[in-house]
């Protein structure tokens, strides 16, 4: 029997022999990089070696001239400039980032990122009164504020500028800032819509830098921003920012940085971590990212921000340890939450047929439902929403969407029930009172009816590929796709009627299995089933291969996504 349905893309033999003679590479190599919308040699060519100078000119983002110059205004006039960062690790790495940079030009700066249970997600009155006591005559939001349009005209009314840098959808109608930078708002030229918070501010810095440079500020040395992708790389993928186009190249040049990083406040989170020396995309979402996001979640990112700014070695060790700390808290009230929100979907034969979950309850910590709302959208494959109703009925609600359907673009059809909402295709938070909760849960099940199937559920693979055929240097050149994550999954393939020699089985959920195929012996493994099942001696497979280093060992693993059973 199938788990899933598996669908094989559509192969394109020509197109992938074309690009396997040209590039020296196998056909099905090739072949994963048409399914990834390359269309011809010279893409794949620029897939494959990505560049920093294919990155498009920051001058493309509309009102990036404008930034630039009140920018310029504020550093002549030592005037003190506001960097007003989210509390999330895309924010945090935006606050950071510009922090260092503004720093370096011996700029007067100051930032603020606001606690996540006192003042909530974006800009605040209260928040500008502390900025304008400190002296602030220019505020830059990172991450944030894109809907900040009467914050931004209270600031305005106390002689303070504004500029507006964020990435998730803007509203009809804007902050009436000096300045707007977001790829999505109309208008904008900017080619790499796919950037979050931390790659718009990234672009204000190269354009500033850039026109600083023209007209003769550096006199020595001027900052190299190639430093800086650490930090564009982890809030990236930390954000879900999908890895194509502009999010592959920095990415990939920052993850390359992390192997030895300038940055100590890295090194010491690194360490923590247990990253001994390559970080890959994993890492960042799973390993440091959580660790930099906890600090934000349970209360105040201001520790987080310091690591990644402070230079001083024993003070970003005692931050990293920190991080880790309340990272060890976090995961403890996620398990707790996970288990209660599984228990309502499993003692409720509604829910586990409906197209999407809406679940709350009061006695959960707002802070980390965005993580467990992506566990159970991934466990129970559908779009999910959990939502913390505080002790006046206000719920504060976090949402995870699954491949192939914009959660955003539901909430539309739904924003009639909200005090607040914002996000993009694959995550949203919104803000409602609890007597609205039910509405909201059937509204959503309808505004999906078009986008969710509910009885199948796919598997996407790239092509068919036989055991002979998976290699060393095959996987290699595997690699050279990498950094694999949403836009740019890890390739799936599959193999028919594959002979099960052994199967055996860990911690009661996780099946390692000795396949054998026209000679041919590979081990797999297959994570996390809801049941142990007993295989047939024929099988088909799918799976990601993949290298497995252990003790000093490179074998090649299987990576099961789905068996499909065979009689015998």
């Amino acid at each position: 029997m199938n788990n899933k349905k598996w669908v094989v893309a559509k192969q394109n033999p020509k197109l992938s022999k074309k690009i396997s003679d040209k590039l020296g590479i196998s056909p099905i190599t090739s072949q994963v990089l048409v399914n990834r919308g390359i269309k011809s040699d010279i893409e794949a060519e620029s897939f494959l070696n990505p560049s920093l100078f294919d990155l498009p000119s920051p001058f493309l983002m509309k009102g990036m001239q404008e930034a630039v110059e009140r920018l310029k205004k504020s550093i002549e006039l030592r005037e003190k400039i506001a960097i007003y960062g989210d509390y999330d690790v895309d924010g945090v790495t935006s606050t950071s980032l510009f922090y260092n940079f503004l720093k370096f030009l011996d700029a007067d700066i100051t930032y603020y990122n606001p606690n996540r249970f006192e003042e909530g997600y974006g800009i605040n009155k209260n928040a500008i009164d502390s900025l304008e006591n400190e002296g602030a005559k220019l505020i830059v939001s990172v991450d944030c504020g894109i809907s900040a349009f009467e914050e931004v005209q209270y600031a305005k009314s106390k002689g303070i500028d504004f500029i507006i840098t964020d990435h998730h959808e803007p509203p009809e109608t804007l902050p009436q800032a000096v300045a707007v930078l977001n790829p999505h708002q109309k208008g904008c030229n900017y080619p790499g819509k796919e950037i979050v918070g931390v790659g718009v501010i990234f672009n204000l810095a190269l354009a500033l830098r850039r026109t600083l440079r023209d007209e003769g500020f550096f006199q020595k040395k001027e900052p190299n921003l190639g430093d800086y992708l650490d930090l564009v790389a982890l809030g990236t993928v930390a954000d879900c920012g999908a890895l194509v186009n502009v999010n592959r190249v920095v990415v990939r040049e920052g993850l390359k940085r992390m192997e030895r990083p300038k940055r100590i406040g890295l090194k010491a989170l690194k360490e923590v971590s247990g990253i001994k020396s390559t970080v890959n995309s994993y890492d960042l979402g799973f390993k440091l990212g959580p660790r930099v996001n906890a600090m934000g979640r349970m209360g105040s990112a201001y520790e987080a921000v310091e690591l990644f700014i402070s230079d001083e070695k024993a003070y970003t060790m005692e931050l990293a340890n920190k991080l880790n700390s309340e990272n060890i808290n976090r995961q403890n009230t996620e398990k707790k939450i996970l288990t209660s929100a599984i228990d309502i979907v499993e003692s409720d034969k509604k829910m586990l047929d409906s197209n999407s979950l809406v679940l709350f309850s009061k006695n959960w910590h707002q802070g980390v439902i965005g993580i467990v709302a992506s566990r159970i959208a991934e466990r129970y494959e559908k779009p999910t929403f959990l939502i913390a109703v505080d002790e006046d009925g206000i719920g504060k609600g976090s949402g995870r969407s699954v491949n192939g359907i914009n959660i955003y673009k539901s909430l539309l059809e739904c924003q009639q029930l909200f005090e607040n909402f914002g996000g993009h295709e694959q995550a949203a938070g919104i803000t409602i009172k609890e007597d609205k909760i039910l509405l909201f849960r059937d509204m959503l099940s309808k505004a999906l009816e078009v986008s969710v199937d509910n009885n199948i559920k796919k598997i996407n693979i790239d092509s068919e590929i036989r055991f002979s055929e998976i290699t060393d240097g095959f996987l290699s050149e595997l690699g050279e796709l990498s950094p694999f994550g949403i836009g740019n999954p890890e390739p799936v393939f599959f193999t028919k009627s594959v002979s099960v020699v052994s199967t055996k089985i860990f911690k009661e959920k996780h099946m390692g299995i000795k396949f054998e195929s026209e000679g041919v012996k590979l081990d797999g493994m297959w994570f996390n089933l809801k049941e142990i099942v007993e295989l047939s001696p024929k099988v088909d497979i799918a799976f990601t291969p993949q290298f497995n280093i252990w003790n000093g060992n490179k074998d090649i693993s299987l990576t099961i996504k789905d068996i499909s059973f065979l009689e015998a």
